[in-house]
């Protein structure tokens, strides 16, 4: 668990922030300038607060009171940052293996090559950064930060320079690494799809200070005061079912759900994507149309923006729906209320999940 209370003034923006994190993963939200990535470097050490406090469960890293402040270098911290920031000259094994190689062997905890294993990069051990795809660089750079395994992990805007495929992999990656490592992690982003995907509890900010504080749905309403929400997808692992000559079915979360014709074999993971207004939302189970997918659940939240209605329907998985004011008005839908989810099977996005099912 980390807590802090942190202020710090830099050019005219003034950073005023507490909380508490606890040991799951825990998103960082705001628009750009609301001080995300300043908490973050406050946290790891790269940036020092002018006055307050940052403490990992029982060790203090800084303290203005107490004067104490404990270097980047011995916070055991990782980092993963929006471009990997690897080191152009050298190859993926290189990469990995950089920081490790600074712990005295005694203390080493893991094989950077099971790591690399792990994350589905043993066949690109020997290439450098310039021959690696964007999602496959990010996968270099959290090995990296686990080959020190590290107390936490913090992740600035780590996807944002991915397509939705890759998106999906990544998040894939990061949930599987804390439910394999227990790392906590504190997950910085503007994009509310990710948010809700990854993490457990949120921290909302604006211009500097904190402005909510809950799980990340719970904290959607206040988007408003960022502008519209755009294309909301909704991201879940899956894995492959049995096919037909033009369907297939995946299983996510004790549903399954239906797509167009994959490729992939029975029983490998994928990444799905649908996004929110995609989705048919209606009161009575359709009868007699053509799309392929009709789940059943149950109202938890609603939530405007600018015009638009989000509702969180848990249907097995939990989904988000896009609908306008005037659709909910006329379907008469309340929290609690039973509903259909109705999608096309051209709808649904599927990618390959990447990760190998091997445990370390």
């Amino acid at each position: 668990m980390i807590s802090f209370d942190i202020q710090i003034e830099r050019s005219g923006f003034r950073l005023d922030v507490a909380g508490e994190f606890d040991a799951g993963i825990t998103a960082v939200f705001g628009s750009s300038g609301a001080g995300k990535s300043s908490l973050l470097d406050c946290i790891g050490g790269s940036l020092r607060p002018d006055s307050g406090y940052v403490q990992m469960t029982t060790t203090t890293w800084y303290s203005s009171l107490d004067r104490v402040w404990v270097t980047p270098e011995n916070r055991r911290v990782g980092t993963v940052y929006q471009d990997g920031a690897l080191f152009p000259h050298l190859d993926v094994k290189n990469n990995i293996e950089f920081g490790w190689k600074l712990i005295p062997e005694q203390k080493r905890q893991i094989d950077p090559l099971d790591l690399a294993d792990f994350l589905g990069l043993s066949s690109l051990l020997s290439r450098k950064p310039s021959a690696l795809s964007g999602g496959e660089r990010q996968r270099v750079a959290i090995a990296r930060a686990l080959a020190t395994m590290p107390d936490l992990l913090l992740l600035d805007e780590p996807l944002a320079s991915l397509d939705t495929a890759r998106r999906g992999s990544i998040l894939n990656y990061l949930k599987r690494v804390h439910g394999e490592f227990n790392i906590p992690m504190v997950y910085v982003s503007h994009s509310i799809s990710e948010v809700v995907s990854i993490a457990s509890n949120a921290m909302m900010l604006e211009a500097g200070k904190v402005v909510g504080f809950d799980r990340p749905t719970a904290l959607l309403p206040y988007v408003n005061a960022f502008g519209a929400i755009d294309n909301f997808e909704n991201i879940f692992d899956g894995v492959i079912g049995r096919s037909t000559d033009y369907l297939t079915t995946i299983e996510v979360g004790g549903i399954e759900i239906s797509t167009g014709r994959q490729n992939q074999k029975p029983g490998e993971r994928v990444i799905i994507s649908l996004s929110a207004n995609q989705i048919i939302l209606a009161a009575d189970r359709p009868v007699n149309i053509s799309a392929r997918n009709i789940l059943k659940g149950k109202v938890i939240e609603t939530w405007s923006n600018l015009g638009k209605v989000f509702i969180h329907v848990d249907a097995g998985p939990k989904f988000i729906v896009e609908l306008t004011e005037n659709a909910l008005k006329d379907l008469g839908i309340r929290i609690g209320y039973d509903v259909f989810l109705v999608f096309k099977s051209s709808s649904v996005g599927v990618f390959d999940a990447f990760a190998p099912e091997r445990n370390i």
